[in-house]
């Protein structure tokens, strides 16, 4: 049994692979295409430790034996090293064929990602028994989460919605600026420059599309979007879903593990400006918004 874990950056992926971690049937592995760093914590900082450490072995290893011409580097499929390959249809062959050489560990393996909404075909061929959990989160959340950072760090730089919804900065935005970069050029309604939160969003509708498209053409009933806010709510409700979803029962430990630390939602900064609908309006977000049970963002769909 194989199942993948996608969803945007900050949008919930990692709490829920930090959840899947305690299950002592099931072989995790967190992000495989990732950069070679270090990366203690993850996205979520529930754990001390370093998240890749195991998957960047068995990445090492791989390239050693299969691919020794091709620099470490190169396995990073996306952000931070090149973020537009994150839109490309397929993998390469050393990516796919390292996917499946992880698929290969254990009986029962999950794998967590963040760089595959575009390569749902791609993991249908890598095992085509393989299930997808597509994690997802109101876009006003994941935009919030993404400007204002890990702990909300930033959150003084963004204390006015004029100082939220203007910023026009350099940063990279968890690769939302490259990428929205790449969509301004074939997506209607997205200025040359538009300002930060409008290219979370952007990137958002764009990842979300992809993903749920081809998981339910490609998969079928084995395909399951999760909201972010049902496992923050309903933590050990939540995780038994997903267990039912892949057709095994859930450990004690995960459950016990879940409800004592996943956190309920934060709330979102300037929730009910009207800039997020006027947004998500111009850049045809709100009825996939609402595909995904998120009916804040368009004033039709919200009445």
């Amino acid at each position: 049994m194989s199942l993948f874990i996608q969803g945007m950056r900050r949008s919930g992926t990692t709490i829920l692979f930090d959840a899947l971690l305690e299950d002592p049937g099931l072989r995790c592995f967190y992000e495989p295409l990732r950069e070679q760093d270090l990366s203690v914590g993850g996205g979520s900082g529930a754990r001390d430790i370093d998240a890749f450490a195991e998957t960047r072995a068995l990445r090492e290893e791989f390239r050693r034996e299969r691919y020794p011409d091709i620099p470490i580097d190169e396995f990073n499929w996306g952000g931070p090293r090149d973020p537009g390959l994150e839109l490309d249809d397929r993998l390469p062959p050393h990516c796919r064929e390292l996917l499946a050489y992880l698929v290969a560990q254990a009986p029962a393996v999950a794998i967590k990602e963040t760089r595959l909404h575009h390569k749902v075909a791609d993991l249908a061929a890598i095992d085509p028994t393989a299930r997808l959990v597509h994690l997802v989160r109101d876009p006003r959340a994941v935009t919030a989460s993404v400007m204002l950072g890990r702990g909300r760090k930033h959150a003084d730089r963004f204390g006015t919605p004029d100082a939220f919804f203007g910023a026009r900065t350099k940063r990279k935005l968890w690769s939302s600026r490259r990428i929205s970069e790449l969509l301004a050029e074939r997506e209607r309604g997205l200025e040359p420059d538009p300002p930060d939160y409008m290219r979370v969003l952007a990137v958002w509708k764009a990842t979300f599309a992809a993903t749920r498209g081809a998981g339910m053409a490609t998969l079928g009933e084995r395909y399951l979007m999760l909201r972010h806010e049902e496992l923050g709510a309903e933590p050990v409700t939540t995780m038994g879903r997903v267990y039912r979803f892949i057709g095994r029962p859930i450990p004690t430990e995960v459950s016990v593990w879940a409800g004592e630390h996943v956190a309920d939602p934060k709330p979102i900064p300037f929730e009910g400006d009207p800039r997020w609908a006027e947004a998500a309006e111009r850049i045809g977000l709100a009825e996939l918004a609402h595909d995904a049970g998120y009916t804040g963002l368009g004033a039709t769909l919200a009445q």
